[in-house]
């Protein structure tokens, strides 16, 4: 018996092979996107000044009032825990 070549039972295989082929690519996954409009970042740089701005109007009035007070007890705490830990 000869075995050189392909036998017809194997050439049918062969064309099966073919359309056993999944031809479906595989998804392309689209990265996620953030865009913040120019107005939209000026509107929050605002938002952000006046609340501070409100804090400090709020420490110079009660500084020019006198009413505002320092703990030098507390400060002095924070300090120590800040360069303890």
């Amino acid at each position: 018996m000869r075995i050189d070549g392909q036998q017809p039972v194997q050439r049918k295989y062969d064309v099966n092979k073919a359309y056993q082929q999944p031809s479906v690519k595989p998804p392309s996954f689209a990265k996620d996107e953030l865009y913040i409009s120019n107005e939209a970042k000026v509107l929050h740089e605002n938002a952000q000044l006046n609340i501070r701005e409100k804090k400090l109007l709020d420490i110079k009035k009660r500084i020019d009032a006198g009413e505002y007070q320092i703990d030098a007890q507390a400060i002095a705490k924070k300090i120590s825990q800040f360069y303890s830990n």
